[in-house]
This record gives C-alpha cells, structure tokens and sequence, in this order.
C-alpha cells in the first residue's frame, strides 16, 4: 500500500505529544531511582582508612596559661572524630613570639580520635608578653586540617630572695612566683624579720577558676623547721577563703581565671590578729576581713621565716604572687 508524504507528515504530528510524555516518564524514572549528591562534603578515603569521610575536630585545655620566664606549662589537644572518620591526623605549633618553644609529646593521632600534651618553653631571658601558640591538626591523605589557639601569658621571671631589697623596716620583692600545681610548697625567705607585726602587699593571678591552692607565710615550727602556715586559700567554689585560727571562712570575695587581684594584709603578731583587704580589677579595695586570729603555728612567735604558696589542684593550673612589699 502506498501511503503519501503527506499522511507520514501528519502522522509523525499526531505522535509527537505522545514522544514528548513518553520521554518526560522516562526522566522522571532516572531521577526517583538516581543518586542524590548531598552537599555535604566527601572525599575518597586511601588503603580504607578515614571511611569515605575526612572529618573531626580539635580543642585545647586549658586554653590560657600563666609562665614565668624560665618556665613552662602544658596543654591538652584533644582530637575528636565526626561521622566515623578514623584516619590519621598529624600536629604541628607555631609562636607568635619566636623565645617560646613549642612542642608535644606526640605528633599523629591515629584511628581518627585521641590526645596530645603540648608544652610551651620559656627562658629566663623571655621578656614579658602575651603570646599566641596555634596548634594545626592535618589529615594530609585527604588534604584538610584544623586550627585551635592558645595563648601563654608571660610574666617577668621571679627573683631569688638574695636579690629582694631591704632598706630600714622594708622589704620589696619585684617580679613573680609561679607555682604549678603539684609541685611542693615555694617558699622566699625575708632578708630582714619583722618584729611586732607588718603590712603585706602583693597580687595574685590564678590560671583557673577552681583552684585548690593556698598562700602565707613560714613560721617556726615546734621542730624549728619553718612549715607553710597559710592564711588565705584559693578554693575550688571560685571563692577567697580567709584563715581564722584553725579553719578556713569563706569570704564574698570571688576570683576569675586570668584576673589578678590586689591583696593587703596587716599582721599584728603580738595580738595574734591580722586583717586582710583586696582590690579586684577596675574596683576599690574592700577587707576580706578583719580582726583574725592568725593559724595556730604563727602564735607565740616574734618573727617570720618567710612567704610561700601551694598548688594541690587542677592539673596543669598555676598560681602567680607577685610584686610583694613587706613594711
């Protein structure tokens, strides 16, 4: 049968909408039964390693250190896997003061989660700063890392006690001391002993906000060793406790990390008694206390051996005393 051109041209016209839905079914079926790409980021993984995923996080603590030149402290890194990642991750520092040194006791966390100790060095000669330590966290098989900063507030290196002045009934003491926690009990020895009593000033700067550390002076003991006898304490509450004979009272006086306080003390050893007065930043100075009985080892004595402090506790926290002038 011979069909004209004319009816293939009107036919194909007749077909064309049905091509055209036919077609539209067809690409709706590729995209119900396709894959999806979500946005969130992939990449592909070496030897099986890290999943198919390159993701975890970094953080420090503490993030803020007190040292005194000289010194050091210590920083945990803590690497965190996310979405299963378990590759391997490699740490590196850098200073933005170049007399620090930075170092860990491990460089690669492997299987995509674990921790590093980093220690920040100083020198006596490291001159007083706040100093930027940024730590860099690499999963160099995928090309992706991650930053954290810590900062180390450098402070004047402490002298010893034969380089603290005397000049009539007055003592002066400049720059720090600077206790770790753990470490036993610092201890200046006095150039000169005040006989009937004294005026004390000096600051403290914590490096935490929950502290277990004390802070006084050296008095005689009954085997004539000096032992510490302290009188005001740091305690873990993020309170100032003041000694009252025996036991420790809680003052209304708080501390912060990183704030440094202003202390006066006026010590009456005849009387046994002392009274105790601070100045928190940007504020007036107000008494802690008044009229105390001082610790039972100060009673009966005329004289004192010295100043010192103690730090029990956190981990890694320190305590700074600094600038103390005896009258």
């Amino acid at each position: 049968m011979y069909y004209s051109h004319s009816y293939w041209h009107s036919a194909e016209k007749r077909d064309s909408p049905m091509r055209k839905l036919a077609l539209l079914l067809a690409n709706l079926l590729i995209v119900a039964n396709g894959c999806v790409i979500s946005p969130r980021r992939t990449v592909g993984s070496t030897g099986g390693s890290g999943g198919g995923n390159s993701e975890f996080s970094i953080s420090a603590n503490p993030t803020s250190q007190i040292i005194t030149a000289g010194g050091s402290a210590t920083y945990t890194i803590s690497i965190s896997a996310v979405n299963g990642f378990t590759g391997t991750v490699s740490l590196s520092a850098s200073s933005s003061d170049s007399n620090i040194i930075a170092s860990f006791d491990n460089t690669t966390i492997i299987g995509g989660s674990g921790s590093a100790v980093l220690t920040v060095s100083t020198t006596a000669a490291t001159p007083a700063s706040n100093a930027t330590i940024t730590v860099t966290a690499t999963d160099s098989s995928n090309n992706v890392s991650q930053n954290v900063a810590v900062t180390a507030t450098i402070q004047a290196a402490a002298s010893t006690a034969g380089a603290m002045s005397a000049a009539a009934s007055v003592a002066t003491q400049p720059g720090c001391v600077n206790t770790p926690a753990g470490s036993t009990a610092q201890r200046v020895s006095f150039p000169l002993s005040p006989a009937k009593g004294f005026t004390a000033t000096f600051s403290v700067t914590s490096s935490s906000s929950t502290m277990d550390a004390s802070l006084g002076f050296f008095a005689l003991s009954s085997s004539k060793q000096p032992s510490l006898s302290s009188m005001i304490n740091f305690s873990p509450a993020g309170i100032i406790q003041v000694r009252d004979g025996d036991s420790f009272i809680a003052s209304a006086v708080p501390y912060a990390a990183g704030e440094t306080l202003q202390f006066r003390l006026v010590e009456n050893l005849p009387a046994t008694t002392y009274s105790l007065f601070v100045t928190s930043p940007d504020a007036a100075e107000v008494p802690l206390a008044t009229e105390l009985q001082v610790p039972p080892d100060q009673r009966g004595t005329t004289t004192l051996g010295g100043w010192g402090l103690i730090v029990n506790a956190p981990e890694g926290a320190t305590l700074a005393v600094c600038n103390l002038s005896l009258q």
